[in-house]
């Protein structure tokens, strides 16, 4: 059947606080549900996403957002106030009071409001008719008036007094016949000024507008002054081009700039002193972002001091302060993120010190999972910025008491594994994984499907590179139905994944598939059996009239089916009966998942466990479940395995008994050519659960004697042996026939162990000179 296939699940979180003065981290609660008999919850683990802005810097504090908290109005002795209303696009106004200890936020559509956080007070700023907001700088709201257009662009101040007025400043410098930037930058300023764009023509030019004088102040650059490119601090305006940053003074920016070489593709991020503080792309850190922590933060000493780290990590940008310091957001690593103020000391140097906690926002990790035969695979995220996820594996104790084993990493998922693109992975049951090649990688090949191995990492070996393949139908044991792809038939291929050769191939819908048996539409409302090994059709399985089939799954001998239509519904199919119990009439139902003689689904955020053995169903609750979050259940072992609400994994026991240990297929070759006593006879049997342990016992047709006795451990699904033809003391062992007799243990003591007998015809292929021959003695 198809099952184990890894399901998605989005990370949406939405976290609401109400702070004012002296914020401390905070987490939202989580409602953690008694856990039931037997339950295993394997500990949450997450990845931080440090989001934290810089917009603003005052005399007495800073503001910031952070994704989790909102708008922060910082001290720099790291006293947080919440800015519980303040929600300003900050896309199109960075510079939100800039330079001062005023927050300035626009209410729509024409009024300002300047809240000045070192007093309380508020004043408030309106915009005449014909004017467009710029920025506030200060207690000084700028305007424009002009568009793109227009030859009359020009810039108006406002300023704001102590009684409350208002008076408007016409702006000096301004040359006559201009227009208004193509490319607007975002606003780089302070409580002094701003950087300012404008085109003469076509051609694009900046200036400095200079809010004590009131005056443009024309600069040498005609390209886009966006952050990142232009720096202003308190005493230097730091412009970054050709491998090279130029330094104008602020006493005299008309004065000829010094220009100082910048190599190594450093980011210009300040001045504090004499020296520049530069971010660097760590490689280490992750690929080159410009919005991730990927980057170190280093000072570059203008007289010829060796360059020293600043913070090992960061993103985003610096905000100057006022007095000449500079504010850094990073740290250590992600768990040790802060606010960070760079700073002169005596002898020209410059120091770091942490002035403020952030508030990383915590992902958990989990974005998928698989369970079957107590192999748990996941899906997880490696880091919050990228999106991009690693496949682990643990081991589940599958003898008793739940266990959870250590987590093995497996590699990374493509690079196009994000909320909208991963592969899917279908558990074979013997240990492998189908990952499935729909939206799967970036080339042709990548597409198709792929056959993990129990360890093997991403992204595995194609399957029956032969044929182009759409999407993966059902995978079961060593058999994986491929679907073509689109153009080349409607034809779905059965494939043995331990030769690479298509065994079955059928035109109609394949729905599920469980050992050698292969589930396949009959029409809208009906399915049947076929024996991918013969090709033989069993009796039809007809849901009723007006069942438009919607989902099938097969584990055992039970069918779980979901109609839609005019007799929507779900249900259960028993083969060996030949009953059918319905669990839901109507469109009421819930997408479930079937065990080995129980339904799993959710009921009003509870897990609920349903037993079908006996044709009355059966119903009872295994704990809270959290919906639309990735979970699976194990149908060889009972096991449901579900992301909780806690964001730790939990292992839950349906409850039911597994079936007894059965066999679901087996490739027993009857007759074994053994070279030079090298060659081996390879048995393999496929089970309906985990064995304890296992025992071939070989002996002579002719005598009876045991002559070898193989034997193994705890086995999941799979057990796999060779005989060399050798006794257990080593000697080549004489042509003819032998018997076998394999026992196999349950792991779960439920029910008696399996026992499987047959006989096998050894002979010995030796060489006699340059030529293999057939021999009846023993090879030396």
């Amino acid at each position: 059947m198809v099952r184990g296939s890894l399901i998605r699940a989005g990370i949406a979180a939405a976290v609401s606080f109400t702070l004012a003065v002296g914020l401390t981290p905070l987490s939202a609660g989580s409602a953690w549900a008694e856990p039931v008999a037997g339950e295993v919850v394997i500990p949450a683990t997450y990845v931080l996403d440090p989001r934290t802005q810089l917009f603003s810097a005052g005399p007495s504090g800073f503001l910031r957002h952070e994704s989790t908290l909102g708008y922060l109005w910082t001290s720099y002795t790291g006293v947080d106030t919440k800015l519980d209303s303040y929600a300003p696009d900050t896309n199109m106004v960075p510079d939100l009071g800039a330079g001062s200890d005023v927050v300035a936020e626009l209410d729509q559509p024409r009024t300002v409001t300047l809240r000045y956080m070192a007093t309380g007070r508020s004043r408030t700023v309106t915009i005449p008719v014909g004017h467009t907001y710029v920025s506030t700088l200060g207690s000084t709201v700028v305007t424009t008036t002009g568009n793109l257009f227009d030859t009359n662009y020009t810039w108006h101040l406002f300023d704001t007094h102590d009684d409350g007025s208002v008076t408007q400043r016409a702006v000096a410098g301004v040359p006559d016949g201009i227009a208004g930037p193509t490319e607007v930058g975002a606003p780089l300023g302070d409580a002094r000024g701003q950087v300012v764009q404008y085109r003469v023509g076509t051609t694009g030019r900046t200036g400095f507008l200079d809010i004590e004088q009131g005056r443009l102040i024309p600069l040498p650059y005609t390209r886009h002054a966006g952050t990142g490119t232009v720096v202003l601090t308190s005493t230097h305006l730091l412009w970054s081009h050709d491998g090279a940053v130029s330094i104008h003074s602020r006493e005299d920016l008309t004065a000829t700039p010094r220009t100082v070489p910048l190599p190594g593709g450093a980011q210009v991020l300040g001045m504090v002193g004499e020296t520049l503080v530069v971010g660097r792309h760590d490689p280490s850190l992750g690929p080159l972002s410009y919005l991730d922590p990927v980057w170190r933060v280093e000072a570059v000493a203008l007289d010829g001091r060796p360059t020293k780290t600043l913070l090992a990590r960061s993103e985003g940008l610096p905000m100057p302060t006022p007095d000449g310091r500079l504010l850094v957001q990073g740290g250590p690593d992600l768990d040790q993120w802060g606010v960070s103020v760079v700073e002169a000391v005596d002898g020209g140097d410059v120091t770091i010190r942490k002035i403020a906690e952030a508030y990383p926002q915590k992902i958990q990790t989990v974005s998928g999972l698989t369970f079957t035969q107590g192999r748990l695979t996941t899906l997880e995220y490696f880091n919050a910025w990228q999106k991009r996820r690693h496949l682990y594996t643990r081991e589940i104790g599958v003898t008793g008491t739940l266990t959870v084993g250590p987590r093995t990493a497996r590699g990374p998922a493509p690079a196009s594994c994000d909320t909208t693109a991963c592969p899917d992975l279908h558990d074979t049951g013997d240990g492998r994984t189908v990952v499935s090649g729909l939206s799967y990688g970036r080339t042709d090949d990548d597409r198709q499907p792929h056959l993990l191995a129990p360890n093997q990492p991403m992204p595995g070996t194609r399957i029956d590179s032969s044929r182009t393949y759409h999407s993966v139908a059902a995978v079961g044991g060593r058999f994986a139905a491929l679907t073509a792809a689109s153009g080349t038939g409607n034809e779905t291929r059965v494939v043995d994944l331990d030769t690479g050769k298509a065994v079955f191939t059928t035109t109609a819908s394949v729905e599920a598939l469980w050992g050698t048996t292969l589930w396949v539409r009959d029409g809208n409302d009906a399915v049947a059996p076929v024996d991918v090994l013969t090709g033989q059709r069993g009796a039809q399985v007809w849901f009723g009239q007006g069942c438009l089939l919607e989902d099938l799954q097969a584990v055992g001998r039970w069918l779980l089916w979901t109609c839609v239509g005019s007799a929507s519904g779900q249900g259960v199919y028993d083969t060996v009966k030949r009953t059918n119990l319905r669990l839901v009439s109507g469109d009421d139902w819930s997408w479930a998942k079937l065990g080995d003689g129980f339904v799993a689904s959710e009921v009003n955020g509870q897990l609920k466990v349903t037993d079908v053995r006996d044709g009355t169903p059966r119903s009872h609750t295994a704990g809270a479940f959290a919906s639309w979050r990735p979970w699976d259940v194990d149908p060889y072992t009972g096991v449901i395995a579900h992301l909780g609400a806690d964001d730790g994994i939990h292992l839950v026991p349906s409850g039911v008994p597994v079936s007894p240990l059965a066999q679901l297929d087996a490739t027993v070759a009857t007759s074994a050519h053994v070279k030079d006593a090298t060659g081996h006879w390879s048995p393999k049997w496929w089970l309906s659960k985990p064995a304890a342990s296992w025992t071939l016992v070989i002996r002579s047709q002719t005598s009876g004697v045991v002559v070898r006795t193989l034997s193994g451990g705890l086995t999941r699904g799979l057990v796999a042996t060779t005989w060399n033809g050798r006794d257990d003391r080593r000697r080549s062992m004489p042509n003819g026939a032998y018997t076998w007799t394999l026992t196999a243990t349950p792991a779960d003591g439920q029910g008696a162990a399996l026992t499987r007998s047959g006989t096998v015809q050894l002979s010995h292929e030796c060489h006699i000179g340059d030529r293999p021959q057939l021999v009846t003695v023993r090879c030396s």
